[in-house]
């Protein structure tokens, strides 16, 4: 069966009312019963029947064209860029998944590194 641009959408919009799958930081992260819980949940909401295996291969194809394009738009806002010259996606799920996976991919900052860095400054 072919995903039309609608179904990953809808797909996406129940995906994010998971966030025991997506975000690391989540309670029941690493619950795996409550993961596919999750995951049962999406697959029975979805208006198309799909199996938790296919939805967790199209979920691999989805991050991986978003991280792709996460990584361009962090290129294109080098030092010295203006507005106009950072890379804007015009891939139709980017919103939709920029809205509640930025946040998580953002990477932590740790306190040895912040130590360093004020060691460094003095």
């Amino acid at each position: 069966m072919e995903w039309s641009n609608e179904l990953i959408l809808e797909f996406l919009d129940l995906y994010e009312q998971q966030p025991c799958i997506w975000n690391p930081k989540h309670a029941q992260h690493k619950i795996r019963n409550s993961v596919h819980d999750s995951w049962e949940n999406i697959s029975k909401n979805l208006s198309v029947p799909y199996s938790i295996n296919d939805l967790k291969k199209k979920k691999d194809s989805l991050m991986a064209t978003y991280r792709k394009l996460v990584n361009k738009v962090k290129a294109s806002k080098k030092t010295g860029s203006g507005l106009d010259d950072i890379y804007k996606p015009d891939w139709f799920a980017y919103e939709a998944m920029a809205k509640f996976l930025h946040s998580v991919n953002q990477p932590n900052t740790t306190k040895s590194l912040e130590v360093n860095v004020f060691r460094l400054n003095k």
